[in-house]
């Protein structure tokens, strides 16, 4: 069985304030290495969108995509065997898009961050701004324990009830807003979703939390190995 292709979907970035005469799309270049250190073969999904000006926050991304645009985007999807929806200071609607048809296709799907918030988007509910900015803590270092519910795939994947992870984002998601969409995994001490699943779909599994900065840690190695098992089982599937 060949190795299974992921899809790492491209961010955007503010040109304006990084200071820069290019308009980028970016990887996180430690979760490219954790695809292919857990044998996968990384790839950019990028945007099809007929613009150069996207999105610039997290909230609401106005734009509705063309079914051009969109058609474009499902012949990338039906290449990857998996698919990964970064983290990042802003989101936009290819995003959400391409989340609502991997989970569709039933294409493993990992989300982190604002890829969290995304996957919850395309299943049709929203986050919200956390106007106290306590869970917004932009320091590598930075740990926060979190409790992890049992009956639940990331308690089965580290077995334990708490963990400690990072904490660098500005979006919520309240309990209210996401039990009629997905089962909840883990909350913060504050009572926050700290990480959701999609029980009756292959693997769909979004985290607040940044794993590609805690490289070394139990969790991290424990979700991108079932993450990459998963999209191989996928592709031998199709293979078949």
């Amino acid at each position: 069985m060949s190795k299974p292709i992921i899809g790492i979907v491209g961010k955007t970035t503010d040109n304006k304030l990084q200071y820069d005469i290019w308009h980028r799309i970016d990887i996180i270049d430690e979760i490219r290495y954790l695809v292919v250190e857990n044998g996968g073969i990384p790839i950019s999904i990028l945007p099809t969108d007929r613009t150069m000006d996207f999105n610039d926050n997290d909230i609401c991304d106005p734009k509705e995509l063309t079914e051009e645009e969109k058609n474009d985007l499902y012949e990338v999807i039906q290449k990857c065997d998996g698919i990964i929806l970064q983290g990042g200071i802003a989101s936009c609607k290819y995003e959400i898009e391409i989340a609502k048809k991997a989970i569709e296709l039933d294409i493993p799907v990992f989300g982190i961050c604002a890829g969290f918030n995304n996957i919850l988007r395309a299943l049709g509910t929203e986050i919200i701004l956390d106007e106290t900015k306590s869970h917004d803590k932009y320091d590598v270092n930075f740990r926060h324990r979190i409790n992890i519910q049992k009956d639940t795939e990331l308690y089965n994947l580290v077995q334990e009830e708490c963990i400690e992870v990072n904490s660098i984002h500005s979006m919520i998601a309240p309990k209210e807003k996401v039990e009629p969409f997905a089962t909840i995994s883990s909350y913060s001490e504050d009572g926050l979703v700290e990480s959701i699943e999609v029980k009756n779909k292959r693997f769909v599994m979004g985290i607040k939390w940044h794993p590609e900065l805690m490289m070394d840690t139990k969790v991290t190695k424990m979700i991108f190995s079932k993450f990459i098992e998963e999209c191989k089982n996928y592709r031998s599937e199709k293979e078949w």
